[in-house]
């Protein structure tokens, strides 16, 4: 572990850091050779309420100038490394990218290239961290993109044979009710491990994906953002007036 962060407490099978500058984020422990994953929380940042304190998001009606502050902050916690970011639109598009900056409509990245950051924000979203042998993916997969199998579909896009995958924070079936006929449909395409009643998994569904896609090593972080507003942002639990976490993952040097 290096000098820029040090770790607040372990929570299930992780850890959560405080890094140099304010940041707090949550990470696998061990984290994965060869890759860094960041899962940040909502502490650590300089927003007021109801967006305390690290959102990232401009779209909800927080302060432009905090949210950029809140960046960058962020960016410090993760080396100053490169980030590519999507405009998510709640499908399964996958995009392969090569440098930082906007790269499109999409709802999971992959790169082989090193030091660079793939970035997605969630509140009550599944953010997956995808690492191979030869590159990383990052997919936010909310019920849309679960039902269509977008984290299967970016790991057949990393076109590798030996993939590890990291499901981070988000709401879980203790928390994310929904409607009969959206309960039968996860049921139906998942089995019906996944439903309790009317409530819905999003990571054991994301886990079963996963592993027809031919994924050996899934860990779940346990974490649900209904149950820790303490830590996380929950649209669900919070109503709109909530700010978003950011998930990353690079590629690094081993």
């Amino acid at each position: 572990m290096g000098r820029d962060r040090f770790v607040l407490e372990r929570v299930g099978p992780a850890l959560t850091y405080a890094a140099d500058g304010g940041a707090v984020y949550v990470a696998p422990a061990p984290e994965p050779g060869g890759a860094r994953v960041w899962f940040f929380t909502r502490l650590g940042g300089v927003s007021a309420q109801p967006y305390d304190s690290l959102n990232v998001s401009k779209k909800v009606g927080d302060e432009p100038a905090a949210v950029e502050e809140n960046i960058s902050l962020i960016r410090r916690a993760m080396g100053g490394r490169p980030t590519a970011f999507v405009r998510q639109v709640a499908g399964d598009g996958v995009v392969r990218v090569t440098e930082a900056g906007f790269a499109g409509e999409a709802d999971a990245l992959l790169t082989a290239e090193r030091d660079l950051c793939l970035a997605v924000a969630v509140a009550d979203c599944v953010p997956v961290a995808l690492v191979g042998e030869r590159g990383v993916g990052m997919v936010h997969s909310g019920w849309r993109g679960t039902l269509a199998g977008i984290a299967g579909k970016a790991v057949s896009g990393m076109g590798e044979n030996d993939v590890r995958a990291y499901i981070g924070p988000s709401i879980r079936g203790c928390c994310y009710e929904v409607s009969e006929e959206l309960a039968g449909r996860f049921a139906a395409a998942f089995g019906e491990d996944v439903v309790s009643g009317r409530y819905v998994s999003l990571p054991a569904a994301i886990r079963v994906d996963l592993e027809r896609s031919g994924v050996g090593e899934i860990r779940d972080l346990g974490l649900c953002s209904g149950c820790r507003p303490d830590l996380f942002y929950s649209h669900r639990k919070q109503g709109p007036l909530t700010g978003r976490n950011l998930a990353a993952v690079a590629r690094v040097a081993s």
